[in-house]
């Protein structure tokens, strides 16, 4: 069951990332709004504990064409559901890059 979590903080942090370099890279868009709807995905998914980048530091007037990173990372130790606690010491991470439109 440890695992089947593990894949599914993996996946959850994905989209997270994609949908927060989805949010940054739109037209207009900044860092609080890539940060606001990471916060929507992983708390729908009942993940918590995140920390965020976005390089560069995106404002609504961030020339197009810029690549936009979106890093998400989660303590695996906040995740684990079993005594165990085989995620215990690590941290999981995904990032999107996206061109800002």
């Amino acid at each position: 069951m440890e695992v089947a979590n593990g894949i599914f903080l993996e996946q959850s942090l994905t989209v997270a990332a994609y949908e927060g370099a989805r949010s940054a890279s739109s037209a207009g868009g900044t860092v609080a709004e890539a940060q606001q709807r990471i916060q929507d995905v992983l708390q729908s998914r009942g993940v918590t504990g995140q920390t965020v980048t976005v390089v560069p530091a995106v404002t609504a007037t961030t020339a197009r064409g810029t690549l936009v990173t979106v890093t998400v990372s989660v303590p695996g130790a906040q995740q684990a559901l079993n005594p165990l606690r085989l995620l215990q010491g690590e941290t999981f991470t995904q990032s999107v890059v996206m061109v800002r439109l």
